[in-house]
């Protein structure tokens, strides 16, 4: 489902109350003057890294979801803001209390698919994948999807994975980015497909089918590090 279509009957703010402190009275209101689709990351940025702290409400928020998504999963914020912030900030808005639930789940898996279809990726799959999480995603499904690893692509995602974003410490897993809450539910349903068996069961039937040495290989350097340093 288009998110612009789903998000369609929501109104736009009046204006856009903020801390005084940080934002002026006026600052809200070129956000609020074009049409959603037409702002811009450069517009966006500071009212995306200040919202729900010190600039607008959720009904704010989920006044311009759709476009902040979109330029999220786009990458389009580049160094002005983190794509994982958006993502945390969708799950503090509460979402899944939203009409518009279904089209942000139909969302996040189009996102994600696309992701696994190009390598490289922008943003990166460690990126995605934790963005995904921090707005409280059901991970199975994205998981599952990923552990078909039916494409180079997906196994090559596979592998900047474990080799960027999992590290092994005293003997236990931890996701690197700084982004992941280590005590979600999303965050243990990625451990444990890692390091608890789906993804080793996933690369050893990849085995069984690849045949390019290159894939092979990366393969191979997956299955070591999803084993605990000192495992057989």
């Amino acid at each position: 489902m288009d998110l612009y279509a789903a998000f369609a009957d929501v109104a736009r703010p009046a204006e856009l109350h903020g801390c005084p402190c940080c934002v002026a009275s006026d600052e809200g209101r070129p956000l609020l003057a074009r049409p959603l689709r037409d702002l811009t990351a450069e517009d966006l940025a500071r009212y995306a890294a200040k919202a729900l702290s010190t600039w607008g409400g959720p009904e704010d928020f989920r006044y311009f979801a759709p476009r902040l998504l979109e330029l999220a999963a786009d990458d389009a914020f580049g160094y002005r803001l983190d794509a994982e912030v958006i993502f945390i900030k969708l799950g503090e808005a509460g979402w899944r209390d939203w009409p518009q639930r279904e089209a942000i789940v139909d969302f996040f898996h189009a996102f994600w698919t696309r992701t696994l279809a190009a390598f490289p990726a922008r943003p990166s799959v460690g990126t995605a994948l934790c963005a995904l999480g921090g707005a409280g995603a059901d991970m199975g499904p994205l998981l599952d999807e990923w552990g078909t690893l039916t494409s180079e692509q997906a196994i090559r995602h596979l592998h900047e994975f474990v080799s960027l974003d999992m590290v092994w410490r005293h003997g236990r897993p931890r996701l690197s980015n700084a982004f992941w809450d280590t005590s979600s539910r999303p965050s243990r349903q990625v451990i444990a497909w890692l390091t608890g068996g789906p993804a080793a069961g996933a690369v050893s039937a990849a085995f069984a089918r690849m045949e390019g040495e290159a894939a092979l290989h990366l393969l191979a350097e997956i299955d070591s590090r999803v084993r605990p340093p000192d495992s057989p």
